[in-house]
């Protein structure tokens, strides 16, 4: 067993993760953002060209009585102490605490791994939190009219990971020095969330501890990119460009594939497909993140049992709210194919 499996194996049903039974049948409505990173608001803080987008989506979930789950690196600490984010970004995590008690939890990640501290979590974070508590995960044991039906189980994803999870003390210390590269030059980090072939990797690995769980759909983050029952966005493009070529030859398909094909080369080079490989079992999620470069952000809903994957444009995205249902799914469906 890796130490990705490991770590993965002792979180699910481990001390720090908050066990809770969902009826299915029942009226529900969660949704999931991670990674955003938040930081001091200079040129090396990814997230404030996201910050008007995530406000927008916080409002519309709280206004319509949402459940708020925060699932990892909500804060980046491992460059700057909270007391810069929090002077930056103040209104905004007044804004995700705003969320009543009972409907929101929040998770730690690597680069938030302060908040493993009960005494930080206490001394910074509780002003700005209805409860005062941080998980390392979250299980929801689901079933339907008193049967069970599996569970889903919600992590940032970083466990057992070399660089992210058994070194991270050392990365936070080197980070500092890289800190003031940033500020000079306004560079972003290099990451595995930034790294093709690492974030390829990394989802076969997640993919791979859930696939051997029994009747489980695992929700994660880290590695910035957004997955739907196991498959990323541009592997979607790729077989829907399959399907595509495979029908008989006209004017209006050849034109379809152009399109597609150019969509499928525009994904590729955004985020790249080193690693990936086919992975049918629709036992892994991830909710990408709010951090893109277009002010973009991701993430996952559970409402009255349909899991949705969403975005939330940017201003002037071209739809009414900005919100963007990109895939859904009844939970029942997604349990019935593992």
């Amino acid at each position: 067993m890796s130490d990705i499996e490991q770590e993965l194996t002792r979180a699910l049903t481990g001390p720090f993760t908050l066990a809770t039974t969902l009826d299915l049948g029942s009226r529900h409505r969660y949704v999931v953002f991670s990674d955003q990173h938040k930081g001091a608001g200079d040129k090396a803080d990814e997230f404030r060209k996201c910050r008007e987008t995530y406000v927008a989506a916080l409002e519309y979930c709280r206004d319509r009585g949402f459940t708020l789950i925060l699932l990892g690196d909500v804060e980046e600490l491992w460059e700057q102490g909270f007391k810069a984010v929090r002077k930056e970004y103040d209104a905004v995590l007044r804004l995700e605490g705003s969320f009543a008690a009972g409907r929101y939890f929040r998770v730690w990640g690597n680069h938030d791994d302060q908040w493993m501290n009960d005494k930080d979590v206490r001394k910074y974070l509780t002003p700005y939190m209805p409860t005062g508590a941080v998980y390392e995960g979250l299980r929801f044991e689901l079933e339907k009219a008193g049967e069970r039906l599996g569970r889903i189980f919600m992590v940032h994803g970083h466990q057992g990971t070399f660089e992210s999870d058994k070194l991270r003390g050392l990365a936070r210390f080197a980070l500092k020095f890289y800190r003031i590269l940033q500020r000079w030059f306004g560079i972003g980090r290099t990451s595995p969330a930034k790294d093709a072939c690492l974030r390829g990797k990394h989802d076969q690995q997640m993919y791979g501890w859930a696939t051997k769980q029994s009747d489980l759909i695992m929700i994660a983050g880290h590695t910035h990119r957004p997955v739907w029952s196991s498959r990323t966005h541009l592997q979607k493009l790729q077989q829907e460009l399959h399907a595509l070529n495979a029908q008989p030859a006209s004017p209006d398909r050849d034109a379809l594939i152009a399109a597609k094909q150019r969509e499928v080369e525009q994904r590729r080079e955004r985020m790249g497909d080193c690693n990936d490989v086919p992975m049918p079992k629709p036992s892994y999620f991830n909710t990408g993140c709010c951090r893109f470069d277009d002010g973009d952000i991701t993430g996952m809903e559970l409402e009255n049992g349909v899991l949705r994957l969403i975005k939330w444009s940017a201003p002037g995205g071209g739809t009414a709210s900005g919100r963007i249902v990109l895939e859904e799914d009844p939970v029942e469906t997604i349990l019935g194919k593992l």
